[in-house]
């Protein structure tokens, strides 16, 4: 194993908007496929609170909606999010987690979605991979760490 791949962050806290890049075609580039790579074959673990798995299914809806994917590929798409759910450590929040990311939420400006992922990453001590750069400036302002794609794969 070369020393850059030592250096490679081993968890994180996966944010919807990096996973779109799996899931829309026209978003896939190098940097996204290596990452894929490594989560299909075990050598990062990845969190996310279980409101990820709703909102990729989102991003496929949309994409669809908006004509990026055919609807008839949009089944083809989850197969892609359902393999990497197994990869996924997926929390389930209680009320007053869920409580603690609608106070964060309130804080940073951010929608309760993204504060959940923030909540996540501050609770595990992981850092946070987004693509979203408010959700990314809030973690920063919380002293979490920000992961960009190019860091973990």
């Amino acid at each position: 194993m070369s020393s850059a791949l030592q250096t490679l962050p081993e968890a994180f806290v996966l944010d919807a908007s990096v996973t779109a890049t799996w899931l829309l075609p026209d978003e896939h580039d190098e940097a996204s496929r290596r990452l894929y790579a490594r989560l299909r074959s075990g050598t990062v673990d990845a969190h996310a609170p279980e409101l990820w798995l709703w909102e990729c299914g989102n991003i496929i809806a949309n994409a669809v909606k908006r004509k990026r994917v055919d609807a008839a590929d949009a089944l083809l798409q989850w197969s892609v999010l359902d393999a990497l759910r197994t990869r996924v450590e997926l929390a389930i929040f209680e009320p007053a987690q869920v409580r603690a990311c609608l106070a964060l939420g309130i804080d940073h400006g951010l929608s309760i979605y993204d504060a959940a992922y923030l909540w996540l990453a501050l609770s595990l001590k992981l850092p946070l991979l987004t693509h979203d750069r408010t959700l990314a400036a809030a973690a920063v302002a919380s002293g979490a760490t920000v992961l960009s794609l190019a860091e973990v794969s």
